[in-house]
Formats: structure tokens, sequence, C-alpha cells
């Protein structure tokens, strides 16, 4: 079994020549292929392979992956204590420019994403991440989203380019609430400019499945994104 292993290992390291922050990748997904090898715990233990803690096939997923990002909030986490988690790990990231970037991810995503997630920002602050929970991003709830008061509930932000849905129309649409009176506080939070809904229409595009091969294809071709020149 051990020497299965490694001759796996030895497939990655051909494969990722040049690139080693990819060969734990490559082995990961040359063990999925083994059904034997990955059912046993011990070779994970060995090989340093995380295992992908969703079913969820889609450009966002492959992200939260290759950077260890936690996918959704602990039982009883807040969404602002998660939002902080997760933004300790990004400054640690790009602090030593590790932050990767699977194939179809974009900087103005990424961007989209911190902004998504900011809870307390004086600027960029989208808050989305109060009401539109990862990994379903959603929180199940209704809430007060326009100024006539009615309870709405809260639509996962997952497939919306299945539902042709119009993201720049409801970007606006948010915008716009979130000055109205009688939203909920959560709501009021937004500070959001036109760059802002930009970054976040890119990162929302990032939420649609796609088939095992394609999503295989985003964790094994990965860009490292250089943000020390970023004005936070």
């Amino acid at each position: 079994m051990v020497m299965r292993v490694m001759r796996i290992f030895e497939m990655a390291k051909f494969k990722c020549a040049g690139q080693w922050p990819l060969a734990g990748v490559a082995v990961w997904m040359l063990v999925l292929s083994q059904p034997s090898l990955g059912a046993d715990k011990s070779i994970e233990e060995r090989t340093k392979i995380h295992r992908l803690s969703t079913t969820k096939r889609a450009v966002y997923d492959a992200f939260v992956y290759v950077n260890r990002i936690p996918a959704k909030a602990d039982e009883s986490e807040s969404p602002a204590d998660f939002s902080g988690r997760i933004f300790s790990r990004l400054a640690n990231q790009e602090g030593r420019v590790l932050i990767k970037l699977p194939q179809g991810m974009t900087r103005e995503a990424y961007l989209g994403y911190k902004t998504f997630l900011s809870t307390d920002a004086k600027v960029s602050n989208g808050n989305c991440v109060a009401c539109h929970a990862p990994e379903k991003f959603t929180d199940l709830k209704r809430h007060i989203v326009t100024s006539k008061g009615n309870l709405s509930p809260t639509p996962s932000l997952r497939n919306m380019g299945k539902r042709k849905v119009d993201l720049r129309k409801v970007l606006q649409a948010k915008l716009a609430g979130s000055k109205a009176k009688g939203v909920d506080a959560e709501y009021r939070k937004m500070h959001l400019n036109q760059k802002d809904l930009t970054h976040l229409e890119a990162f929302l595009k990032l939420l649609n499945d796609v088939n095992d091969k394609d999503f295989r294809s985003y964790i094994l071709n990965i860009k490292i994104l250089d943000t020390s020149g970023d004005i936070e």
C-alpha cells in the first residue's frame, strides 16, 4: 500500500514539475481516483492531503479548498466572527504571497469576495455574509429588504447564472435598498460604490456548479495572487 502511494507521489512530481505548490493537489486528485487509497485514513495522513468538506463544485469551492479556508461557520459562530476568522487567514496568506486563485477566478473576484465578507469597514463593506452565509449562501431566514416592510426569504446566491439572474440589476437594487428606511439593520450596513459592485458581480459568478472534470481543472490550474501592492 505504501509503495502504491509513493508511485502516485512520483507521478504528481512529474505532472507538476517546476510547480511544487501544485504537487500536493495533484496527489489528492490521484488518490481520489483510487478508491482503495482514498478510503484509508492513514494514507491521507501520510500524504498530508486534505479532503473536500463539501459536495459543491464551483470555482469558489475550488478556491476555499486550495487555500484551506473554512467553508462554513462553526456551530454558534456569528457571521462577524466567521468573517473575522477568514480575514485572519487571508491576511496571513497575503503577507506571504500565498493566495491561490484557481482557474476561472480573477483578482476582481477575489476583491469581491473580501467585500462580500466585510462586516464593519467604512468602505467596500458588503456585509453580505450576514444573510447569505456560506456554504449554502443563505441563512434560510426572512428579512425586510425594502421600504414596504415585507419579510422576504433570503435566496441562495449559488447557481444564479443557471437561473439566468441579472447580477448587475440585483446588486444595483440591493445598493438602493440599503439606503431605504425600515429595512433590517444588517442590510443598512452596506457601504458600496460602483467598483465594489463590479467586484461583487465577478465573485458571484464563481458560485455556479460545474462537472467534476472542470472542477478538477480549477484545482490543478492555479496561480499565485500578489496583493502586496493593494491599498487597504
